[in-house]
C-alpha cells in the first residue's frame, strides 16, 4: 500500500475522512475548524493518506513553516490529525504512513518535527521524544487590578483583526513565521474567542481563549508587552473566559512578572520532537555528541525531574494556535 497525495478533487472527501475520526458527534466543532491551516486547501503538499479499493484507510496532516528560533530559522514539521479506519486499526498503517511522512519532509528540508499526543508512549518508538520547555500559567492567584487608563478599553476580536493581531504576536522573539494567509485562518476560529486591549484606539494586546475543542480553560495565544497583557490575562479570568494561559520559551518577561503578583505556573516538555535532519541542526547551532545527535533533548534541551529547563544548542517555541 502506497501513499495518496491529496488533490484537490479529493480534499474534501479526505477532509471528512479525518473529521469522522477526530470529532465524534456532538462536539462543539469539526477537526477541520480546529486546525484551519494544516487541513485547509492551501496545504495539499503537506496531507497525506494511504488508500486501498474501499477508500481511505490512514491519514494525517503536515504542517510544515520555518520557525524563529535562537540561533536562526529553521524548517519544522508539526505533525497532527492522524487517523486510521475503525475497521483498520491495530494493522501498523499509521506508522507506517508516519515514516514514510517524516522521510519525505526530511527530503524537503525539514530538520525537526513535532507533535502533541496524550499518549507518547505510541510515538517514542518513532523518534519521538518530550524536549524543549514551556510554561502553564495559572491565572486564578493574580493580583492585578482592573484599572484601565481613560483611553483603554477590552474589544472583540475575529479575523478581520487578522493584520493588527498578527503584528502583536511577530512580538514574540521565538515563533513561527507564519504565511499571511494563516492569521485570517487562525483567529477567525470557530470556538476560539478572542479579546483586545485598545488604547488610543492602538491594540496594545490581545489574548485568545481556547482552539476550538482544544485547550479548554486555557488562553492558548497572547501578544503584547508584559504589563498590558498580564492586566488582559487577569480580565480573561476574572469574566471566566480562561482560567490558564500558555507562555512560550522566549516569554519569561510575562512569566517572571505573572509570578510577582501572585501567579503559579509549571514547565512542561513544549512537545514530542524528532530530529530528522542532524545535518542541518548543525550547520545551525553547532554539533552535538555524535551518539546524541537524533536525541531531541540533546539540541532542544530538556525539563529535569524538578522541572527546572536544562537548554540545549537551540529553542524552537511552537505553541497557541499553531500546534496541529
Amino acid at each position: 500500500m502506497e501513499i495518496c497525495p491529496i488533490s484537490a478533487a479529493d480534499h474534501a472527501a479526505f477532509i471528512a475522512f479525518l473529521d469522522a475520526g477526530m470529532r465524534p458527534s456532538g462536539a462543539r466543532t469539526r477537526a477541520s475548524e480546529d486546525f484551519p491551516v494544516a487541513m485547509g486547501p492551501r496545504n495539499l503538499a503537506g496531507q497525506f493518506a494511504l488508500k486501498d479499493a474501499t477508500g481511505f484507510v490512514a491519514g494525517l496532516a503536515a504542517l510544515v513553516r520555518p520557525c524563529l528560533s535562537s540561533a536562526g530559522e529553521v524548517l519544522v514539521a508539526g505533525i497532527g490529525s492522524v487517523v486510521t479506519r475503525p475497521d483498520r486499526r491495530g494493522q501498523g498503517l499509521s506508522s507506517q504512513l508516519q515514516r514514510a511522512v517524516l522521510e519525505r519532509l526530511a527530503e524537503r528540508g525539514a530538520a525537526l518535527a513535532v507533535l502533541w499526543t496524550d499518549r507518547p508512549e505510541i510515538y517514542a518508538g518513532r523518534g519521538f521524544g518530550p524536549a524543549g520547555w514551556e510554561y502553564h500559567l495559572d491565572l486564578g492567584g493574580l493580583r492585578v487590578a482592573e484599572s484601565w487608563p481613560a483611553d483603554a478599553d477590552v474589544v472583540a476580536l475575529g479575523g478581520g483583526d487578522a493584520e493588527r493581531l498578527a503584528g502583536l504576536y511577530a512580538q514574540h522573539p521565538l515563533r513561527t513565521l507564519r504565511q499571511p494567509e494563516d492569521h485570517a485562518s487562525l483567529y477567525g476560529m470557530p470556538g476560539t474567542r478572542a479579546v483586545g486591549l485598545e488604547r488610543g484606539g492602538r491594540l496594545v494586546a490581545y489574548a485568545c481563549c481556547g482552539k476550538g475543542e482544544d485547550f479548554p480553560d486555557y488562553v492558548a495565544e497572547w501578544g503584547g508587552a508584559p504589563e498590558p497583557a498580564l492586566a488582559l490575562l487577569a480580565h480573561v479570568a476574572r469574566c471566566g473566559l480562561a482560567g490558564r494561559a500558555l507562555v512560550p520559551a522566549g516569554r519569561e518577561d510575562l512569566l517572571e512578572l505573572a509570578t510577582a503578583r501572585g501567579a503559579g505556573f509549571a514547565a512542561v516538555p513544549s512537545g514530542l520532537w524528532a530530529v530528522l535532519r542532524p545535518d542541518l541542526l548543525a550547520q545551525l547551532a553547532g554539533p552535538v555528541p555524535a551518539d546524541h545527535e537524533r536525541e531531541p533533548g540533546a539540541w532542544l534541551g530538556r525539563l529535569a525531574a524538578d522541572g527546572t529547563p536544562h537548554p540545549g544548542c537551540l529553542q524552537v517555541s511552537i505553541w497557541g494556535l499553531d500546534s496541529v
